[in-house]
């Protein structure tokens, strides 16, 4: 499997590649620049030139011109074609300079002058070409010797001076890299050391607002909803095993019974053992499932959608009349629509219309009510089972939380407990107080979105 390298080396590389793409791009630019201005020289000396004696120059005299004693060997020349096509060159010795397009443009009059750079025999001349006033053709050029040797040392100097910035660029830009990255590695070293003590109660140091603190303050975060939920869970596996202690215990010892005393049961005994076993193994199965059902009430494996709140509350409504048709419903539902997970809620509901027809009277109605209360989505159920005391209210959405007048009603203790866990993870709450008359008013209550789901 190909590696790949590390954030400081592809951070130096990136830096090192910026600095000399820029020390090219600058280099290639002022050659050119250099170039341009050397050129631009020699044309403003052709022009002088031109101006000057060898624009007075007889044309016959051209081949006796001697050559510059402060000038290297045939580094300006002179050629003149006359009209008849004879070419005279000069100074003397040197051979003809190259006669083109733009020349035979400049004497058939189409063209005034032309500058060009031409290749001889003697390297390349800068060459300005104009009509003489006989009609004969003068071609004057200046060698480029000394221009292109300028540009090949210069151009030497730049590769010299881009080869150094991009060394000295790699070397800063490992060396920023470093410090830059030098928390990241602090943050890294916290999080492998948290990792290998498990021990969520340690914080990350962070310091600073940039990037790195927000991230270290992140982590800090996401280590405190981790540690809180490993707190939950080994509250919740405690209770559970102790909760289911006392069940398991009483089955094994109607068991044990059953088994050791055999056919010396009357049947009237082992009725009456059968039949309590056949309780105890339904209340142990009824608080595996409301474990359960805590345990995925806090899930996020469903997506929270835009809801109707009174269509889940009727289809609560419908599923407990199925579970408990000796029960009376009344519902009086307003649509209001909140953003939920649909079986989460509907399960939370279910809870609130079983613990009313649980602890209430054989012959109550429990009524339903859903709607908006003080922009909040609401609903409420209400009943008529022992009035909850004031300093209970909080207590009773615990986690097996009993009330001494509850405890001989079967149950498991957990069904508020989801009620209210529901309600938080959708930014809720629950909350019980009296009823007139006697009763309870269970209210879960929601944030409530601005339209329905169909975008009424």
């Amino acid at each position: 499997m190909r590696r790949r390298l590390s954030i400081r080396t592809r951070l130096a590389l990136i830096g090192s590649a910026a600095v000399t793409a820029t020390a090219v791009l600058v280099c290639v630019l002022a050659w050119l620049a250099l170039r341009q201005t050397l050129v631009h020289q020699a044309d403003q000396q052709l022009q002088q030139m031109a101006h000057g004696p060898a624009g007075q120059l007889d044309p016959r005299t051209v081949p006796q011109l001697p050559s510059n004693p402060l000038a290297p060997p045939g580094n300006i020349r002179v050629q003149v074609r006359l009209p008849d096509g004879q070419v005279l060159a000069g100074p003397q010795g040197t051979a003809p300079l190259p006669f083109g397009d733009w020349d035979r443009a400049v004497a058939a009059g189409t063209v005034s002058e032309a500058r060009y750079t031409a290749n001889t025999d003697q390297g390349r001349f800068r060459v300005l070409t104009r009509r003489g006033p006989q009609g004969e053709t003068v071609q004057l050029a200046i060698s480029m010797a000394d221009a292109e040797t300028t540009l090949r040392d210069v151009g030497l100097l730049m590769i010299a001076l881009i080869l150094s910035a991009a060394v000295l660029s790699a070397v800063a830009s490992r060396l920023v890299a470093t410090a830059g990255l030098r928390p990241v590695n602090r943050l890294t070293q916290a999080a492998s050391q948290i990792a290998e003590t498990q021990d969520l109660r340690r914080p990350i140091p962070t310091d600073g607002t940039d990037e790195v603190g927000q991230l270290g303050r992140a982590f800090n975060r996401m280590l405190t909803a981790l540690g809180a939920a490993r707190q939950a869970q080994q509250q919740l596996i405690e209770d559970s095993a102790h909760e289911l202690r006392t069940p398991m215990s009483s089955l094994r010892t109607n068991l044990e019974l059953l088994i050791q005393a055999g056919d010396r049961l009357g049947p009237a005994d082992r009725a009456a053992l059968l039949t309590d076993l056949d309780r105890q193994s339904q209340e142990l199965s009824n608080l595996v499932t409301d474990l359960v059902d805590l345990a995925r009430s806090t899930a996020v494996d469903e997506p929270a959608v835009p809801v109707d709140l009174a269509d889940v509350a009727a289809g609560a409504t419908y599923r407990a009349r199925a579970r408990t048709p000796h029960a009376r419903f009344e519902i009086r539902a307003e649509s209001v629509t909140v953003d939920a997970r649909p079986a989460a809620l509907e399960r939370a509901i279910i809870n609130l219309l079983d613990n009313a027809v649980k602890f209430g009277p054989a012959g109550q109605t429990v009524e339903i009510h859903v709607g908006p209360v003080n922009g909040l989505a609401e609903i409420s159920v209400a009943d008529r089972a022992p009035t909850i005391p004031a300093a209970e209210h909080s207590a009773i959405f615990d986690r097996f939380h009993r009330l001494d007048t509850a405890r001989s009603v079967p149950g498991s203790g957990l069904g508020l407990a989801i009620v209210r866990q529901t309600a938080n993870g959708h930014g809720g709450t629950a909350t019980v107080e009296p009823r007139h008359g006697g009763g309870n008013v269970f209210r879960l209550r929601l944030p409530m979105l601005a339209a329905p789901p169909d975008g009424r």
